[in-house]
């Protein structure tokens, strides 16, 4: 903003030594500083060239620069603003007599105007008599000033002050009506609305008039064509006769409220304007000056931001407090689970109520894939929250058959990168001599059976997730080579020169304990710390037995739905049995299980088909402890459920094969294969054997 060169002619009188200096007074003291060569910094800091002793001024504040002869002033977009002669500036050029203020400092360029000193002879002294550099105690006269610059400068410094006191506000609906009413103090409006777009509506979310009333059906008495307007080009509107202003000769809506002065400007936050203020008075014409519009925008640009902070601030606390009632909802219907499947009293569908009744936190990001109720999950979940939708390296821990993939892919689809592939790898399933080229690629030619180009797992996830399942068992020379494409981002695919280019966020999982490997050399420390950027570590299933009921009413629904027949019934001993079950395998173990009962069952599970390897021991009893690695009792419970699950099928199609490999989903062949393997024999060939 510059100011105007009017009455500032005799200023330019002035004496060269006043035209060389700067008359500085702060709470250091009063000094004159010689301005030498063509800038000159001014601030807080004791790096500056002049330091200004303000609580007011910021670390670098303003500067002062000669360009082709003539100095100039410009604001280095300071907290709390510069202002010349009792005006906000941004950039001015000074004459001889310019008085700069920096908070309570003032700063005259070059010599102290007549008006603004009074002479008092001591000696070779010039005593400076002004309301700045006057003690408390002087009996001395006051300066006086323009009233318009000085009652400026007042609301100028009320802005600061408010803008700190809204600083302390986290409530919206409060901090709607605190610049309300300091809006309409300031401009001397006879009422003020303070506007909020909510779906495209106008809602008024706050509004007074001039004695402090709230205003009955105050979405009436403002101007729609004039909110509209403002809201629509993001520009404020000032007019002194509403009703003659060519602007809004169609507007219906002023001619009715019979308006005369209205001043509307908007709320704008990261450039979207999200509402407005609008003061008006409806009985004087030209209420509202330029300068008053300056102030009221300036407000409402600050207002802007502690709105947002408040509104974020709410729904945080709202989000939080959701959450801790969902969280104690869920024990308690977990409690009351407990206690009827420890004393044997419950029916499977008033378990499966008892669950659905626990309804899960509004969480940021969709977690619909998972089913659980369990806190502990829910925790995980509330984690991923902060971080999916950064590129954050992400580790998963838990044993096999917790649920690690689904947690992947929830990370990849609450991300940006949710439109680009997600891709997966067990590292344990790759031959070693085939390593290099499934994660880089190849060029045609580069090795024997290399007969086309093939793009490796970084290309193929380029712009996406690559999920590395069982990192723990990745050879020493793999770990190296991903160590560097995950610090370069560049990959060589095998018998290329070249270097390609990739963009992954990578989100690794393993069930074993990589600090231990780390400890005994086994796994590259570099590397882990590039992978363990986030760990999430996931309880296993019998860590978290509350979610077996919901788990089993849901596996049994999607069996029933693939194999398109009717849901048996579930026994209740069958639920308690699976319930108390210790599940090595966890989630996929019980998936498994669940398939198997229901293919084996007709109108009721019974707890008499239920796998050996699953049953849980009886109240006193010792567990004969399982034998064997985990993989080892998985792949076999596997195998058994797979046999099971064939068989039974056979059976109820009467050996009708395609039949029973459309059913299963798989080719003709494999089930020949299936069958072979499994030695499985109608039941007249069985009494042949």
């Amino acid at each position: 903003m510059e100011i105007p060169d009017r009455g500032r002619k005799s200023r330019s009188e002035s004496t060269d030594h006043g035209a060389r200096s700067l008359h500085i007074h702060d709470s250091s003291g009063t000094r004159q500083v010689a301005l030498e060569g063509t800038r000159l910094s001014l601030g807080r800091s004791k790096e500056n060239d002049v330091e200004i002793a303000d609580i007011s001024a910021s670390r670098q504040h303003c500067i002062l620069e000669c360009v082709q002869g003539r100095w100039q002033l410009e604001d280095l977009r300071s907290r709390n603003g510069t202002m010349v002669n009792g005006i906000l500036i941004r950039r001015q050029p000074l004459v001889p007599g310019d008085c700069i203020e920096i908070g309570k400092t003032k700063i005259f360029f070059g010599n102290v105007p007549e008006e603004h000193r009074a002479v008092e002879q001591h000696g070779d002294t010039l005593a400076l008599n002004t309301e700045f550099f006057l003690e408390p105690d002087t009996n001395e006269s006051s300066l006086v000033e323009d009233p318009r610059l000085q009652g400026e400068r007042e609301i100028f410094l009320r802005l600061l002050e408010l803008s700190r006191d809204l600083c302390s506000i986290l409530v919206t609906e409060e901090l709607y009506e605190v610049i309300l009413q300091n809006v309409i103090e300031i401009s001397g409006a006879e009422r003020g609305f303070l506007i909020i777009v909510e779906d495209d509506d106008l809602v008024v979310a706050a509004s007074r008039n001039i004695d402090k009333d709230v205003i009955r059906r105050a979405h009436l008495q403002v101007s729609q064509s004039i909110t509209r307007r403002v809201l629509d080009s993001g520009e404020p509107v000032l007019t002194g006769d509403a009703r003659k202003d060519d602007r809004f000769a169609s507007s219906a809506s002023i001619a009715n409220l019979r308006l005369e002065s209205v001043l509307c400007v908007p709320l704008r936050i990261r450039g979207k304007v999200h509402g407005a203020i609008y003061v008006d008075n409806r009985f004087e014409k030209d209420t509202f000056l330029p300068g008053t519009l300056r102030f009221v925008c300036f407000l409402a640009d600050q207002a802007s931001i502690f709105i947002e902070n408040a509104r974020l601030f709410g729904e945080l606390n709202q989000k939080q407090h959701s959450h801790q009632a969902a969280r104690q909802q869920v024990e308690e219907l977990n409690r009351e689970l407990q206690e009827l499947l420890l004393a044997r009293d419950v029916e499977p569908e008033q378990a499966r109520e008892l669950m659905k009744k626990g309804a899960r936190p509004d969480f940021r990001h969709s977690y619909d894939r998972i089913v659980t109720r369990s806190p502990a999950m829910l925790a995980v979940f509330e984690l991923l929250d902060r971080v999916i939708h950064t590129d954050m390296p992400v580790l998963i821990l838990g044993e096999s058959g917790t649920g690690k993939e689904l947690i992947a892919q929830a990370v990849h689809q609450g991300s940006d990168r949710a439109s680009s592939p997600f891709v997966s790898q067990n590292c344990a399933a790759i031959p070693e001599n085939l390593l290099e080229s499934e994660f880089f690629g190849h060029v045609k030619g580069s090795f024997t059976g290399a007969h086309r180009d093939k793009k490796g797992l970084f290309e193929l996830a380029d712009g996406g997730t690559l999920f590395l399942d069982e990192i723990g068992d990745m050879s020493p020379d793999l770990q190296a080579k991903l160590l560097r494409v995950l610090e370069d981002g560049e990959i060589r695919p095998v018998g290329s020169r070249e270097t390609v280019k990739v963009n992954v966020r990578v989100v690794s999982a393993t069930n074993q304990n990589v600090e231990e490997q780390v400890r005994s050399g086994g796994f590259r420390e570099d590397l882990f710390y590039r992978l363990n950027v986030l760990t999430v570590k996931l309880p296993p299933l019998r860590d978290r037995r509350e979610d077996i009921p919901l788990l089993v009413d849901f596996f049994i629904e999607r069996a029933c739905s693939r194999l398109s027949r009717e849901r048996p019934l579930l026994d209740p001993r069958t639920l308690y049995a699976l319930y108390h079950s210790p599940w090595p395998g966890n989630v996929r173990q019980l998936e498994n299980e669940v398939d198997r009962l229901v293919a084996l069952s007709s109108e009721v599970i019974l707890p008499e088909i239920i796998s050996t390897s699953v049953l849980s021991q009886k109240p006193g009893e010792q567990r004969e402890p399982l034998r064997g690695t985990l993989r080892e009792l998985v792949a076999e419970a596997t195998e058994s459920l797979e046999r099971q699950v064939i068989s039974a099928t056979l059976e109820q199609n009467e050996w009708n094969k395609s039949k029973t490999a459309r059913l299963l989903g798989v080719s003709r062949p494999t089930l020949d294969q299936k069958i072979e393997k499994y030695r499985i024999l109608r039941e007249e060939e069985k009494g042949e054997e």
